[in-house]
């Protein structure tokens, strides 16, 4: 069984899925570059080249198959937990390696376990063998100049990017519900033939998402309006055992970084504010035995006793819109997240978390 041409065969498709020319050639140049660099690292250091070259060829695949390199490692690592279990041929401890350092290869800063070092030394220096002129990203020369010493090189790194990122953005709740409000009032259906909505749910990689999410995606409107108002937030999130596609992982994430508030405590909600729903949706329009919070959507404005909600998949009906909602106890609570929210979810003992989950 060759295990690398079965992982080839499956990266390879979704690489080719990508419809520019120039983004695709770099998609293989960087992939293929990263998997033989870590490769040779693995080898230099006594590891096994196999499990790194793997590693290498899978740590962008979230990237590959969105076109978005926010919180792509840890969402890399979810989109490939499935995949390497279901083929079937790796063992458990093969699978931790492999989806820990895929998981950790954005966090260059810290240092982990020997095969994430690998990977992450692998992606500083792929861009660096593959740049004419040896630029490096002025964050990586540390990571970089240990490893060129380690193999002996001795090209030196011309630095870059040490200007701030003026293009970069930052979550802002009033953009947040500009996007909002946007998409919700295009009426967008849940329908296959819908680029909207296909934008939408374009972050759950498995075949299945369309029918899984079909009439049961206001969550996915919520997280997809979020990361374009620059919320950076991964699919799913240690420890949080569900993805934001669901109203539950919302709920559970705000009141574990303390967001989530009441307006019986005084909570005065106001626009950009997320509401999540208290049985709010029709008994014959949901699964029988649902929690409470059975929908989500985006406050635009707070009119007395009613709220006007930007919301994906109205009532379960496969349709967004804006629409006014009383305020009484179908208000379960609300999320207010800070502007400017900065993400640390990386900062977690991945591999236990893993355990509790099933490879």
């Amino acid at each position: 069984m060759d295990r690398i041409l079965m992982v080839r065969q499956h990266i390879n498709r979704i690489i080719q899925s990508i419809k520019s020319d120039e983004e695709r050639r770099i998609a293989y140049v960087h992939t293929y570059g990263v998997a033989q660099c870590a490769a040779m690292i693995a080898a230099k250091r006594g590891l096994n080249s196999e499990l790194a070259y793997i590693s290498g060829l899978l740590h962008d695949i979230y990237t590959c198959f969105t076109g978005s390199s926010l919180c792509h490692a840890i969402s890399g690592a979810e989109m490939v937990r499935p995949i390497i279990r279901d083929m079937h041929i790796f063992t458990y401890e093969e699978k931790e390696i492999i989806l820990s350092a895929i998981f950790y290869h954005s966090n260059k800063e810290r240092v982990h376990d020997e095969y994430d070092e690998v990977l992450k030394d692998a992606d500083v220096l792929q861009p660096f063998l593959n740049d004419a002129c040896f630029r490096t990203y002025y964050l990586f020369i540390p990571r970089l100049t240990k490893v060129l010493e380690e193999l002996g090189l001795t090209a030196l790194p011309a630095v870059y990017g040490q200007e701030p990122d003026q293009s970069k953005v930052t979550y802002n709740r009033s953009l947040f519900a500009d996007i909002a409000e946007n998409i919700a009032s295009q009426n967008v259906c849940g329908e296959r033939d819908n680029t909207v909505f296909m934008n939408i749910i374009k972050y759950y990689p498995e075949p299945s998402a369309f029918s899984e999410l079909k009439n049961y995606w206001c969550a996915a409107f919520v997280y997809h309006c979020a990361l374009e108002a620059g919320l950076e937030l991964p699919i799913r999130l240690p420890p949080i055992k569900n993805r934001f596609a669901g109203v539950g992982s919302w709920y559970e994430w705000a009141t574990a970084n303390h967001f989530c508030f009441y307006e019986k405590d005084g909570f005065i909600p106001s626009r950009g504010d997320i509401v999540i729903y208290n049985n709010i949706i029709p008994p014959e329009n949901k699964e029988q035995g649902s929690a409470w919070h059975d929908h989500i959507g985006v406050v635009l404005s707070c009119e007395n006793e009613f709220l006007v909600v930007a919301e994906g998949n109205i009532n379960n009906q496969n349709v967004s819109g804006i629409i006014k909602r009383k305020r009484d106890n179908t208000i379960g609570c609300f999320v207010r997240i800070p502007n400017e929210f900065t993400y640390d979810g990386w900062n977690c003992d991945y591999k236990a978390y893993l355990k509790t989950l099933k490879l």
